[in-house]
């Protein structure tokens, strides 16, 4: 499936423009360097100090009075900045990268949306987000409105799927239309499969690193000015407007500083912007839904202006630009809009008035009561009222999860129920009985829209709630003392969803023996017969280009299930082409007999869930 390749591709080329940022990053550095040494040089002979290698290194042949030829105190200088700028840059980095996207949320001023919430226009957010989330099997991320915020815009922010966040502004909700929010949402949701979220993050920080040289001068010149004025009486206090030259300078420098860091945002974040709008039309099949929105912008006096302090160090993060900056971080409105509205006639929509949005409002209040309207580009998935019921608190939530395992394997009921009892609270056991009968009536192969849909309350329970579920999944799944590869699944989707799994860098080479024994996995759920299974593994190997040919059929007693817990939980931690490919040799073997079931489709998504990774 093209759309498939495209999103992965994009996550890899994502990842290569790092390679752009560190270019202009060190670009950056060393113009920084060249210009505090210069002033530094000169403050130091306003001060009456020599040249610093012509009186420790007369070896070097660096004449006396060089007044701005000092190798020694260059190198000073250079090993100053990359110590200050560069680890604010890494700190800071590595902050934002250990923070989830719920985090930099609460930073712009983000009010979270609650899965319970009873607000029509945030049910409104919430279902359009869970359309997009079943679209494309990604977990629901949190939702936050920033509702201070009158300008029209928007963000995703985290920099895995499983700590991912989506925010709008108050201006997006009340002046966009449905389709329109919902284009906008599938531009972020656009950002999360290309794998813009991390580079995102990591521009963050080292656009942070940059700013850093303004703080210090500005630090610098309120100390010497409250010197000044406490000593004014002491003339022969001669470094105080050394000092505060040195801290105009610092602010001079700061400024060009931030004009390198504008010109990085806008190189690396211009072309992502275009990729993202061409993404979102891939998952609406609305093109004009998107101009439109876009247009409004243009007709809306607000227009996407962001009055949050900290709007410029994300700057790049937004649907559209949040700030002004001598170098804008997103294409103009026109070209974005020409590029999906060729025939766009040049006039800006105006923002949807009152009166307009009364007829969004009565329109929405049907999507409050269920999910209906799914993304146009995929399948249609009737989610049923009590799924989306279930996913809008931790109690709940966790009583769906159970129904999912339970309905798998009905003959074992009653010793799940026991477990049940014994583990959890009265209420989680007697929301499963009033449901039991519809749940049971839910075809399993749509099951997996449930751990999506309950993603965000089950984020919810704090770290303990968190392992004691998961403990009390695992028991329920064994209850019958075997794991069903549906099972096996959910489970471990679940833990992808509850379960940070760190850097995602390990390599196909790293992790092949893990990827061995889960394709050995699905294998032995297709029910191949063990003559054919290492043509079908071979073929399956085939369709990918990461994992070795040399991969093998494995005998039965290697797919334990600790086994298989600790490759599911090294896999997590894979670069996403590895994950991708290894999710194309998985539905390789599931083609092998020449079709796909409903509950073969289901597992594969269950499957990749478990990898925090897009089911595209």
């Amino acid at each position: 499936m093209k759309l498939s390749t495209d999103f992965f591709e994009r996550q890899e080329n994502a990842r290569r423009a790092t390679t752009l940022l560190v270019f202009w990053f060190s670009l950056a550095l060393a113009g920084t360097s060249a210009a505090i040494y210069c002033i530094i040089r000169y403050a130091l002979s306003l001060l009456g100090y020599g040249n610093f290698t012509a009186k420790h290194f007369k070896e070097w042949g660096v004449p006396d009075d060089s007044l701005f030829w000092d190798p020694a105190l260059i190198l000073a200088v250079a090993a100053g900045i990359i110590v200050v700028v560069g680890g604010a840059s890494l700190l800071k980095t590595m902050e934002f990268s250990s923070s989830s996207g719920a985090d930099i949320a609460r930073q712009l001023g983000g009010n979270e949306v609650s899965p319970a919430t009873l607000k029509t226009d945030e049910r409104r957010l919430l279902n359009i987000v869970q359309e997009m989330s079943l679209a494309s099997g990604v977990p629901v991320p949190r939702i936050f409105i920033l509702e201070g915020e009158s300008g029209i815009n928007a963000f995703a922010a985290g920099t895995q799927t499983s700590r991912a966040a989506v925010a709008v502004s108050r201006g997006a909700l009340d002046k966009l239309s449905r389709d329109e929010l919902q284009a906008v949402i599938g531009h972020e949701f656009s950002h999360i499969l290309n794998g813009d979220m991390k580079l995102n993050i990591r521009l963050a920080g080292w656009i942070f690193g940059l700013v850093m040289v303004s703080m210090i001068g500005q630090t610098l010149f309120r100390i010497a000015a409250l010197s000044s004025r406490s000593r004014s009486q002491n003339s022969k206090n001669s470094a105080v407007p050394v000092f505060i030259f040195v801290g105009l300078a610092l602010l001079a420098v700061g400024f060009i500083s931030q004009i390198f860091a504008q010109i990085i945002q806008a190189a690396i974040s211009r072309q992502r912007e275009r990729l993202a709008d061409a993404s979102a039309t891939q998952f609406t099949r609305n093109p004009t839904a998107l101009a439109n929105a876009l247009s409004r912008i243009g007709g809306d006096l607000a227009g996407s202006r962001l009055d949050s302090p900290r709007a410029g160090e994300f700057a790049h993060l937004f649907f559209a630009d949040g700030v002004n900056a001598i170098f804008s971080t997103h294409p103009p409105l026109e070209e974005r809009i020409l590029a999906l509205n060729p025939n766009w006639d040049g006039k800006f929509l105006p923002p949807l008035q009152s009166q307009d949005f009364r007829e969004v409002k009565k329109n929405s209040a049907q999507d409050a009561s269920n999910l209906s309207r799914l993304s146009r580009a995929f399948d249609q998935v009737s989610v049923p009222v009590f799924i989306d019921e279930l996913s809008q608190n931790p109690a709940d939530a966790k009583a769906l999860i159970y129904l999912l395992l339970m309905t798998d394997s009905p003959e074992h009921n009653v010793e799940q129920a026991k477990i049940l009892l014994a583990r959890e609270r009265a209420a989680v056991f007697k929301k499963m009985e009033s449901l039991w009968s519809r749940m049971r009536d839910f075809p399993k192969e749509k099951r997996i829209s449930g751990v999506l849909l309950a993603a965000p309350a089950l984020r919810e329970m704090p770290a303990r709630e968190r392992r004691l579920f998961c403990e009390t999944l695992d028991a329920v799944a064994r209850a019958d003392n075997k794991i069903s590869l549906y099972e096996f699944c959910i489970l471990n989707a679940v833990k992808g969803i509850l379960i940070f799994s760190g850097e995602q860098n390990l390599t196909a080479r790293d992790v092949s023996a893990e990827a061995e024994l889960v394709l050995n996995l699905m294998l032995c759920e297709s029910g191949c017969a063990k003559a054919e299974a290492q043509k079908i593994l071979s073929s399956a190997l085939a369709s990918q280009n990461a994992f070795p040919q040399t991969l093998r059929v494995l005998d039965g007693a290697a797919l334990n299930v600790p086994a298989l817990e600790a490759a599911f939980e090294k896999l997590r931690k894979s670069q996403i082409l590895v994950r991708r490919n290894l999710l194309s040799a998985a539905k390789a073997i599931v083609l092998a007999d020449g079709k796909t079931t409903g509950n073969e489709d289901d597992l594969l998504k269950s499957f990749a869930v478990a990898l925090n990774c897009p089911a595209l």
